[in-house]
């Protein structure tokens, strides 16, 4: 299956949805910010990132626009997740592949990241 990087400062959201993609049948690694995120990222290079848009320090907005900019990490497919409207983060958010909108039921993460990966496949 995959490896997805789920990144998201709410700790025990981001384990809940570790656990439900891993039940999946996916590889899954948590940070909780951005920055570090980004660098492990670099490390793992994942199939699928899932992240928040709201973190504090490099938030999900300048975590995508550092992705499109590394050679690395321009292809890889976003899902982005908040609890602010999609016209919210549209324009800052550079390509993303998914938007969720927080809060949302597990079987959306679920059903999100298989289409997601299908379609980049």
């Amino acid at each position: 299956m995959a490896k997805i990087m789920v990144v998201d400062d709410e700790a025990a959201l981001a384990r809940v949805v570790r656990e439900i993609l891993s039940g999946a049948g996916h590889t899954v690694y948590v940070e909780n910010d951005g920055l570090t995120a980004l660098t492990r990222m670099l490390e793992i290079q994942p199939d699928l990132v899932v992240s928040d848009v709201m973190m504090p320090g490099m938030g999900g907005a300048s975590l995508l626009t550092a992705m499109r900019d590394n050679a690395y990490l321009e292809q890889v497919p976003v899902i982005v997740m908040s609890g602010l409207p999609e016209e919210s983060v549209i324009d800052t958010c550079p390509r993303y592949s998914a938007f969720i909108s927080k809060p949302f039921d597990l079987s959306v993460i679920v059903d999100t990241v298989d289409r997601v990966l299908r379609t980049a496949a």
